[in-house]
């Protein structure tokens, strides 16, 4: 396991471990969750193949599930937006009894929603960017790739190097394949929240999946970006009042 740089914000409250996704890292994807500080001790790893944290060749959501166990400790509140909430939910499943919640953001947990027709046709519109794209420059890569989700996301030109690298790794990601163990994680009693934004019709279909499977608390900040803990305040309000409960009921 390789041992993950963080950003530390707070010292006093119950941990809360926040897991990144793929076109961002730590401190970008969680800036607006920083005045939770007061209250919580916030840990935000950059995942591997993320500066300043070790290279790689290759993003392994397993691999980065461990890494991110090895971060939890003996235990914490576990937070994955996109592809951090298929790492945290792995994590999740190996290590139940480390997890006190679960908050899941726009996980690209699409094989789980095979069948529905939302999810089939994302599935196959980013399997055939990869086909397609997938030795083109990053710039086009990365366009195709938003062109797929539905989002639309301004990226500058040129890019900047850790936005580069974060391209450079997804290039190496199969999210049409990135499953998670739903059977396993249904058998735990920790409570869990499901959160998307209404961008992108494959993730909220994934979402409603996993939210009835695992009796998760489901929200939705319509017209909100992919990565919805960017909106601040009202994510905030929303997402401090789950854990608050998940860590009242932990204690007692």
């Amino acid at each position: 396991m390789a041992r993950l740089a963080a950003e530390r914000w707070g010292e006093k409250g119950p941990r809360v471990v926040l897991v990144h996704g793929s076109l961002s890292s730590a401190a970008a994807a969680f800036g607006e969750q920083q005045v939770l500080a007061e209250r919580w001790s916030l840990i935000a790893p950059y995942r591997q193949g993320y500066s300043p944290s070790p290279a790689t060749g290759r993003i392994d959501p397993d691999r980065d599930a461990d890494d991110i166990l090895e971060v939890v400790g003996a235990g914490a509140h576990l937070v994955g937006t996109s592809m951090g909430g298929v790492v945290a939910m792995r994590a999740a499943a190996t290590a139940p009894e480390r997890i006190w919640s679960l908050t899941v953001i726009e996980p690209p947990a699409l094989p789980n929603g095979i069948g529905h027709p939302d999810v089939d046709a994302l599935r196959e519109a980013l399997r055939r960017h990869w086909e397609r794209s997938g030795d083109a420059d990053l710039e086009t890569f990365v366009a195709g790739f938003l062109a797929a989700l539905n989002v639309t996301i301004p990226m500058p030109s040129p890019l900047p190097p850790p936005l580069a690298e974060a391209i450079g790794n997804l290039k190496t990601e199969r999210p049409w394949e990135t499953g998670v163990p739903l059977d396993a994680l249904a058998e735990t009693t920790f409570p869990k929240l499901v959160v998307t934004g209404g961008g992108t019709p494959g993730f909220e279909a994934v979402a409603d999946v996993l939210a009835e499977r695992l009796g998760a608390e489901r929200l939705l900040f319509d017209g909100s970006p992919h990565a919805v803990q960017r909106i601040g305040e009202p994510f905030n309000a929303a997402f401090e009042k789950f854990l608050t409960a998940a860590e009242q009921a932990r204690r007692s």
